[in-house]
């Protein structure tokens, strides 16, 4: 099995990237693992057979597939695992184009709240059964903290839909690091996650920015 995808997100996670995509021709959200539990993928892991370098947002690629594995991902029903064969690349798409085949989606909330996060009752109360989508957002601000380990990391608010959005964690490898400055976006358009499982901390599953689109 092959997906034809345009790259949406390349994101940092735990050293290796969360990669999504836009089946091109179903307008479905993909998400390509390399294992059962929905592991992250490592730069060799997405290098192009008949082009220099790996993946890049908004490439397009033909990805071989060794199998759906959202169906048991709890809310990851996006979730492809990958087969150890180089990436094909087709060529590139602009974000107008991409627009084309999957607009902007639209919720009353972002899954299911205004908040940063959500609790493990409020995802079954909800019916969290994604973990994807692409929106568009008014008067985003990007600004970055110091977390418990003394790292800089970024996150914004932005509004969305009459909600205000506030200490949304990025992890879009363009904002989310040091040299990065503080920004005020006027418009943008995001692609958003969610994890597969709660922070062990607190239980909580805490909303991502997995890529900023700047318009």
């Amino acid at each position: 099995m092959k997906i034809d995808a345009v790259i949406m997100a390349k994101s940092n996670m735990f050293g290796k990237f969360c990669v999504a995509g836009i089946d091109l021709n179903s307008g479905r959200w993909v998400r390509f693992v390399s294992f059962e539990d929905g592991e992250p993928l490592s730069d060799f892991q997405l290098i192009f057979i008949n082009s220099p370098g790996t993946c890049k947002i908004l490439d397009t690629a033909k990805i071989s597939i060794a199998r759906k594995i959202g169906h048991s991902r709890q809310n990851h029903s996006e979730d492809f695992m990958i087969k150890y064969d180089a990436w094909l690349k087709l060529g590139q798409m602009e974000l107008s184009d991409v627009i084309k085949i999957h607009e902007p989606e639209n919720y009353d909330y972002i899954f299911g709240n205004s908040r940063e996060y959500l609790t493990l009752d409020e995802m079954r109360e909800y019916k969290i059964n994604y973990s994807l989508i692409f929106i568009e957002v008014e008067n985003l601000k990007i600004y970055h903290e110091r977390n418990f380990n003394n790292e800089i990391k970024a996150r914004a608010s932005f509004d969305y839909n009459g909600d205000y959005y506030m200490q949304i964690r990025i992890t879009d490898p363009e904002f989310d690091n040091g040299n990065a400055k503080n920004l005020i976006i006027p418009h943008a358009y995001l692609v958003m996650s969610m994890p597969a499982k709660p922070l062990k901390a607190n239980g909580r599953f805490y909303k991502l920015i997995a890529k900023i689109f700047i318009s």
